[in-house]
């Protein structure tokens, strides 16, 4: 995905950069940044992800939002988890 690509999508779904790296599980809005400057590519689940969410409706794409970041949530707990034991 085009780093011009990215931006775009980003910019459609109304999301700063610190919140989709939120969504994405990254820290901070450096990821974002890279994948929009074209310093870093993105890999292909985060291109998939941007992809799949440009073809959803507004309200659909609130609810992956919404359902993804929970899965992210957990994701990240128990790494932590993990990490700890």
């Amino acid at each position: 995905m085009s780093p011009k690509k990215f931006k775009s999508i980003r910019e459609k779904l109304g999301l700063t950069q610190p919140e989709l790296a939120a969504l994405l599980g990254l820290s901070g809005k450096a990821p974002i940044s890279h994948f929009e400057t074209g310093f870093r590519t993105p890999s292909p689940i985060f291109s998939a992800v941007m992809t799949y969410m440009e073809s959803l409706s507004e309200r659909k794409t609130q609810d992956f939002i919404e359902e993804f970041g929970r899965h992210i949530e957990e994701a990240q707990a128990s790494t932590k988890d993990v990490k700890r034991g």
